[in-house]
């Protein structure tokens, strides 16, 4: 071979096609349909998905349905934990081949392209995570009136406030979310005293698993890039004020939680969202009202940011409260 054909075949760059592992964790009959619309769209994808696994949370009779799956190269299994979400993604984690891994939700889709944009991240070395943006199906055609933008984290979808470029984030929404395998070999797994258990809405889990990796190796970096969509199932049951207000309770009680592990880094992206988006949000439905440009909805708005506010406060109040009992 000669020095020019040496040189050319030196520069090209290595291919990079890393084994990914995609797990949904599922619970419930009734999404049934929805989980098979994720399966076949993980088989859609650009990027071939070469490790799907499904994790079924304590229902023998949904895991019987689901046994078809092994067939098309899929893998069912039992959460081998306790019951919840948590528990249920580490044992997909135990069971994971690929050099990443993956998360989506059992009621939702991924665009076609999801995984090649997420596996494009870990091209640099130093990302150990990376997740995309979660766009809300809403049953029954069109978001609530009443529900800010800013408060779409409270059905797991991207909220306003969130990048519109590639950055640098603390941590990801569990619905569109991977990780190098070696996090979980090197810092563990989720934690299962924080995570969402059946009807219970508490939260946290990957924000804890995130700040936990970003501590052990403080020179690597998440990575949040919006064009790595999926798109997320918002039931009726969730489009609700009494859902809202009871999420919204939850997400302060798992803060707690989640700050007493890790103390400032755990709600150092929630105090930038206190004080900036949502006063922003505030600030542009009062213009709304005052230039009576869809007064009602303008005010409900406005009253749903002061609910959710609320009951965020008294989850954290409560949290601290049962905090300081543990103490003593």
């Amino acid at each position: 071979m000669s020095t020019v054909a040496q040189n050319r075949r030196a520069r090209r760059p290595q291919e990079f096609k890393p084994l990914v592992s995609v797990i949904v964790c599922a619970y419930s009959d009734e999404r049934l349909g929805q989980l098979r619309e994720t399966i076949a769209s993980l088989r859609d994808q650009t990027y071939a998905t070469g490790d799907i696994v499904v994790i079924v949370d304590h229902n023998p009779a949904l895991h019987e349905q689901l046994r078809t799956l092994t067939a098309d190269g899929g893998r069912v299994a039992p959460n081998s934990g306790d019951r919840g979400l948590a528990d249920a993604r580490n044992s997909g984690i135990a069971l994971a081949r690929g050099e990443i891994v993956a998360f989506i939700d059992d009621d939702a889709r991924a665009d076609n392209g999801w995984l090649q944009r997420l596996v494009e991240c870990y091209r640099d070395p130093a990302v150990i995570a990376a997740g995309g943006r979660i766009e809300p199906v809403w049953e029954g055609g069109r978001k609530p009136a009443w529900l800010p933008d800013e408060f779409l984290w409270v059905v797991g979808c991207t909220y306003r406030g969130m990048p519109k470029r590639r950055r640098i984030m603390r941590n990801m929404i569990g619905c569109n979310m991977s990780f190098r395998s070696e996090v979980f070999a090197s810092v563990g797994r989720f934690d299962t005293a924080i995570g969402r258990l059946a009807n219970q809405p508490l939260g946290g889990e990957e924000t804890e698993i995130c700040i936990r990796a970003l501590n052990h190796w403080p020179d690597k970096k998440i990575v949040y890039t919006p064009d790595a969509v999926v798109y997320h199932h918002a039931s009726r049951s969730r489009q609700t004020l009494g859902y809202f207000a009871r999420r919204c309770y939850f997400e302060g009680v798992s803060k707690v939680i989640v700050r007493r592990l890790w103390g400032a880094a755990g709600t150092s992206s929630e105090l930038n969202y206190l004080s900036r988006s949502l006063p922003r949000a505030i600030r542009r439905d009062v213009r709304n009202v005052i230039f009576l440009r869809d007064v009602p909805a303008a005010l409900s708005r406005i009253g749903a940011i002061a609910l959710g506010v609320g009951a965020v406060g008294a989850g954290f109040g409560a949290g601290m409260f049962r905090e300081r009992g543990r103490r003593h």
